[in-house]
């Protein structure tokens, strides 16, 4: 196990001299059975009110993209047992943690929303139908946007820290967006010529390119598991 971090800046909030942790970039949870066991995860100090929240918000969102995605694929080997088994009540470790997943289930199911009732123009991309079912026999459960752009922001701020040792502070602003392959494609096409490529394992794939004359504004593509795309932006706020 990695020796903690010694007190000085949290890469989330941006707190400085605090205790800190190891904050795992893309949650130690997302990476499938097949990734190699010797590859080096992601990690960021940051502290601990951060890690926890974040910790809180990666399982809610792990439990409803698992259910999206397809698990027969590498890239998603072992991701929806996680989820499922977060859920039930017999793989508890003590009382408190039975009625924690017991919960989480009931949860869960009171949110799945019918074919019928789901709105199609909002739907993410990547994660509709995948087995060609009638949109009236399918099933939909809500995944919260500012989650979304919470986890494409943490791996922003993430590969900036771990690539170029910078904090990203206020003065800049990171957007996020969610794009059909239709809107996505000038930016896939500069993210592919010109970008680098940061991947880890089957599990995730990061592509950045940086501004030529400004280090700290850059576009990002965020490949999770094979199933779907987020885009985010970075560059300095107008004074």
């Amino acid at each position: 196990m990695a020796k903690r971090p010694p007190p000085g800046k949290c890469v989330h909030c941006l707190a400085d001299n605090v205790d800190r942790t190891w904050d795992h970039v893309f949650p130690r949870a997302w990476y499938p059975d097949t990734t190699p066991a010797d590859l080096y995860k992601w990690q960021i100090p940051s502290c601990h009110a951060c890690n926890r929240d974040y910790g809180i918000m990666e399982d809610d969102l792990l439990l409803r993209l698992a259910l999206c995605v397809d698990p027969n694929v590498p890239e998603t080997s072992g991701i929806i047992d996680k989820a499922l088994r977060s859920m039930k009540p017999e793989f508890a470790r003590d009382e408190r943690d039975r009625a924690a997943r017991a919960a989480r289930g009931a949860r869960l199911r009171a949110e799945l929303i019918d074919g019928p009732e789901i709105e199609r123009s909002a739907v993410y991309p990547g994660l509709g139908e995948r087995w060609g079912r009638p949109p009236t026999e399918g099933l939909g459960i809500r995944v919260p946007a500012e989650s979304l752009r919470r986890l494409a922001e943490k791996i922003v701020r993430g590969i900036f820290f771990l690539e170029d040792n910078t904090f990203l502070g206020a003065d800049h602003s990171i957007d996020f967006y969610a794009l059909t392959d239709e809107g996505a494609g000038p930016i896939k096409h500069l993210l592919h010529r010109f970008g680098k490529e940061y991947a880890r394992g089957p599990g995730i794939v990061v592509r950045r390119a940086v501004a030529v004359d400004q280090p700290t504004g850059a576009v990002f593509e965020i490949e999770i598991w094979g199933q779907f795309e987020m885009y985010a932006s970075v560059g300095p706020r107008e004074p």
